[in-house]
């Protein structure tokens, strides 16, 4: 069986890589873009199982990019899971807003993200 593929949007560096390896311990495959402009065109190319989003991106940030995915008849079935630093309850209504189907601070434990993301894709 194929593994499950999981587009991982962030911007730095060490959070990249600890999710990365979060996720492909759990046998997932995992494909990093750093920017939003980016994410719109790998998402409409590769068509992840799935879309790990942080919100704060150079260029459009994750609200923009959530809202314009879900806002797609190619993506808007793929879940989002934000995962931010933002831990305000304004930021978590806006990305709901925007069409997130889930939220996640950082930083997270990876039992956390596992479990969130099994909700998501089988």
């Amino acid at each position: 069986m194929d593994a499950k593929k999981i587009l991982l949007i962030e911007d730095e560096k060490n959070i990249i890589l600890g999710v990365k390896t979060c996720l492909e311990v759990a046998n997932y495959r995992v494909v990093v873009v750093e920017n939003g402009e980016k994410a719109l065109e790998v998402t409409f190319r590769e068509k992840p199982d799935l879309i790990l989003l942080d919100l704060m991106l150079p260029g459009i940030d994750g609200f923009e990019v959530c809202q314009k995915l879900k806002s797609m008849d190619d993506t808007k079935e793929i879940p989002v899971v934000v995962l931010t630093a933002k831990t305000e309850e304004k930021d978590k209504e806006k990305a709901k807003k925007a069409g997130a189907n889930a939220y996640m601070t950082k930083p997270f434990r990876p039992e956390e993200l596992w479990k969130v993301i099994n909700k998501y894709i089988k």
